[in-house]
């Protein structure tokens, strides 16, 4: 256990918690149970399902020291299309195993080996009982090569391949072509080479290997959900739960064309340029550690338009820094980092005296260091260290995976993307750190928030009913032809070239289920009102084979409008797949707006709530109860709560369930009622 002991003393050090860190070290020990070392090892690709910008790297270590521990010896890390990330993430992994600095001789490091000699250099450490790291990129020719040294090496121990941003680069994009892409043949050669392996592939964008297809060799077997430390801030607390405060929206005119020009900056980008230093000169005010802060300027993929924002925005800071080092006075301070101190102010950032924010505001703006960052410039690994101040101008070479560091203002004006994975990953304000938040702000146009608001709603769906699907003994890889996804209306998971068919993933659930209603103790008495003045409470009891559930029958508007439209506490996004408004119009939409609804209570069989698992992030798991074991009881045998009121049978009924439940793990929490609807499929326009 001594790399392990090792990674968790560098956890402690980074402050870490004790459940945090057992939380990483029980999905560590999950994974290598599926791996050809357990003893009931039964798969060889998994997903390690992570959130972006969550600490996946942190994961990755751990599974690393842990694996090294149980006798691989051989861990190829996949770490990145890009040489940029390949460095980044190779200097994080040497430096949390000592790599180069340790005199114990456990690890050796070999970067790109290629030919014979590296064949028999590969055999000569595994000879002497090294644990041999292997970090490449995501290039065929990389990987053939390191193929081939290990089929000259003749490896005969176990061998790790941790795949990062699995869903960038390693897939097959020639699916629609019936051919193989280069890294995707390259990858498939290397697992041929590596008998007795274990393929872990971690993301936070896991749409497009979920619904590849059964014969793809990526196609996981398994899946482990990573758990976000805490702290972590992401799409849920920016576009939901502190939307009023983080999102500004910037006219539609900013949006930065793909093929227009520039030649002044939008008035929104000087707005939130100004709004980043004077959020940098309070937040460094108060608290000088928190260093480095940057922010992140994302308009185009083009290069050229990139180097016309740098330049803009390298001009406006000199001069700005200018006008700040001669001011006599705040006064004197430009007006629009006047304005945007008051809104952080009047947002809940602390403030400082007008002498010192006109200290800090110089300071600011002396030590603002331009970076720009894309595939045509000399890409240089940034340093972090240089400067307490940075802003980072680029693209593409952003999108996933590279890591920004105190990030306080996201300003993207570039067109949104169709597809899911790629906005998800643009955007990097899943990931912001909280104690950050007082001073965070995300511009960006009225249509991109919307599909980003949504994303958080398919992100937390997706975990929501996989976690659902697999707590059921279902297979991971069945989930996405009998699931499947809840997309924003427009969007595609992932682009066309590495999946089959798309249509069939944007169909709307068969149950909305509220996993994760609030836990509010003033939202939770509204709602057990609401369930009484129905008379639900002592509504007689109707027989569902071995179990009776209260019943009663309403009308369908009553139902729409007192039950749906009035349980409280549930905005879209804070639970997964629940989408009220939607939800309340698409009931409204049925042909006959009087017809009697099905409305159930879903007790414990001797009264009172059901248990059920609570999952912090994605509520209640397996809200609905499954069906009895097929022949177990006969005749009487319960059908499970889907089929209560024949919704399986018919697709068209519109059923209600309210949901009495507790979970153990919500401490002093009461029992509560939550819903799951069956809204019907057969709607019509309806003027409400």
């Amino acid at each position: 256990m001594q790399e392990r002991a090792r990674i968790d003393a560098t956890f402690i050090d980074r402050g870490i918690d004790e459940e945090d860190r057992a939380a990483i070290w029980a999905s560590v020990d999950a994974i290598l149970e599926r791996g050809p070392l357990a003893s009931n090892g039964c798969g060889s690709t998994g997903l390690a399902l992570g959130y972006v910008q969550s600490g996946k790297t942190t994961s990755i270590t751990a599974l690393i020291g842990a694996a090294a521990d149980a006798g691989y010896r051989v861990i190829v890390a996949l770490l990145g299309a890009t040489n940029l990330l390949l460095d980044q993430n190779t200097s994080r992994l040497h430096k949390a195993f000592g790599i180069g600095s340790r005199d114990d001789y456990v690890w050796v490091s070999m970067s790109n080996p290629s030919g014979p000699a590296k064949a028999k250099e590969l055999a000569s450490w595994l000879g002497r009982d090294r644990v041999v790291l292997v970090p490449l990129i995501k290039h065929a020719g990389r990987i053939d090569s390191l193929a081939k040294v290990i089929d000259g090496a003749r490896v005969d121990v176990p061998i790790l391949i941790v795949d990062d941003e699995a869903d960038q680069a390693s897939l097959n994009t020639q699916v629609s072509v019936a051919a193989q892409s280069r890294t995707y043949e390259a990858i498939s050669k290397l697992r041929d080479a590596a008998q007795g392996h274990l393929y872990v592939q971690f993301t936070a964008t896991p749409y497009a290997p979920l619904l590849l297809e059964p014969d793809d060799h990526l196609r996981p077997e398994f899946v482990e959900m990573l758990q976000p430390g805490k702290g972590y801030t992401g799409g849920r607390e920016f576009f939901v739960e502190h939307a009023d405060t983080v999102i500004r929206a910037i006219p539609t005119l900013d949006e930065q064309p793909p093929r227009g020009s520039i030649t002044r900056l939008p008035k929104s980008l000087v707005s939130a340029l100004a709004n980043f230093v004077a959020g940098t000169a309070l937040l460094l005010g108060q608290d000088a550690s928190a260093a480095p802060v940057s922010m992140l300027v994302h308009s185009t993929q083009r290069n050229a338009i990139q180097e016309r924002y740098h330049f803009l925005l390298d001009r406006l800071l000199k001069r700005w820094k200018d006008e700040v080092a001669g001011a006599a006075g705040v006064a004197e301070v430009p007006e629009e980092i006047r304005e945007e101190r008051g809104r952080l102010v009047q947002a809940g950032a602390a403030d400082l005296p007008d002498g010192e924010f006109l200290e800090r505001t110089s300071y600011a703006l002396r030590e603002a260091t331009l970076w720009l960052v894309n595939s045509a410039s000399d890409v240089q690994k940034i340093d972090w260290h240089v400067a307490p101040v940075h802003v980072l101008v680029g693209g593409n070479k952003l999108d996933r995976g590279f890591t920004v560091e105190g990030l306080t203002v996201t300003y993207m004006n570039r067109p949104p993307s169709t597809q899911i994975d790629t906005l998800e990953q643009r955007a990097r304000a899943y990931g912001y750190r909280g104690d950050l938040l007082p001073y965070c702000q995300f511009f960006a146009t009225p249509r991109t928030l919307r599909v980003l608001r949504e994303i958080v709603d398919t992100e937390y769906d997706l975990r929501a009913r996989l976690e659902d699907w697999i707590g059921s003994g279902h297979d991971v890889g069945d989930w996405a032809r009998e699931v499947g996804l809840l997309l924003p209306a427009g969007t595609a998971p992932s682009r066309q070239a590495v999946l089959g068919t798309l249509a069939r993933f944007n169909a709307r659930p068969t149950w909305h289920q509220l996993r994760r209603p609030s836990l509010a103790s003033e939202d939770i008495q509204s709602n057990a009102r609401l369930v009484e003045d129905l008379g639900l409470l002592d509504a007689p009891y109707a027989d569902y084979g071995r179990l009776a559930h209260r019943s009663l029958q309403l009308p369908l508007d009553v139902v729409a409008e007192d039950i749906v439209g009035a349980w409280v506490g549930a905005p879209i996004g804070a639970s997964p797949g629940w989408r009220q408004d939607d939800l309340r119009a698409l009931i409204r939409r049925q042909p006959e707006t009087h017809g009697p609804v099905l409305v159930t209570l879903m007790e414990h069989p001797d009264g009172g709530p059901r248990q059920r698992e609570w999952d912090p992030e994605t509520g209640f798991v397996n809200l609905l109860q499954g069906a009895d074991p097929r022949g177990t009881l006969g005749p009487t045998a319960y059908s499970g709560d889907r089929s209560v009121g024949g919704a399986d049978a018919d697709p068209s009924r519109v059923v209600v369930q309210v949901h009495h439940v507790r979970s153990t793990r919500l401490g002093a929490t009461p029992p509560l009622f939550t819903l799951a609807v069956h809204a019907g499929d057969r709607q019509v326009a309806r003027k409400d």
